[in-house]
């Protein structure tokens, strides 16, 4: 069994921004004072939720609170619907990791404009870019999306950054 430095529980509940609402776990205010949030105020996190494996962000909801957010894949995975409870287990993961689609690894090392870029990008950008990527259903729009990063990558160079 792994093991994590943080653990809470709390009720799957939903986060207003504007016209949207998103599925979250609110974490108690006695965590957060544990947690470098000041540092990193989306702190990259990685545990499991419900047992499940789960990797991403605790984030802040602009009132105070602070959240995990559930997408609805990760929900249906791991069975939770509004008003449930579920235990959180976690530890601080590497704030500057980017798991990067091989597709991409592959377009970058080709180009040496867009690697130049890339490495210069912020790991929250790299981050949105692999997202993007990874989250194509077929790999016709995975390879499309790839152009469109090295287009856009190539793009930032033209314009100086």
């Amino acid at each position: 069994m792994i093991e994590f430095d943080y653990q809470f529980d709390s009720t799957v509940d939903t986060c207003d921004f504007g016209r949207m609402a998103y599925t979250v776990l609110y974490l108690p205010k006695k965590l957060l004072r544990q947690l470098p949030i000041a540092t990193h105020p989306r702190l990259r996190i990685d545990g499991t939720i419900a047992d499940v494996p789960f990797h991403g962000a605790i984030q802040p909801a602009g009132d105070g609170r602070y959240y995990v957010l559930l997408s609805k894949a990760f929900r249906k995975s791991a069975c939770l619907n509004q008003g449930d409870r579920a235990s959180v287990f976690f530890s601080i993961a590497d704030q500057n990791a980017v798991d990067v689609p091989q597709e991409l690894e592959f377009a970058l090392n080709a180009n040496d404009i867009a690697r130049k870029i890339w490495d210069s990008i912020s790991a929250g950008k790299k981050r949105s870019y692999a997202y993007r990527i990874s989250t194509a259903k077929t790999i016709e729009t995975r390879e499309k999306r790839v152009e469109e990063v090295i287009g856009s990558l190539c793009l930032t160079n033209a314009r100086g950054r």
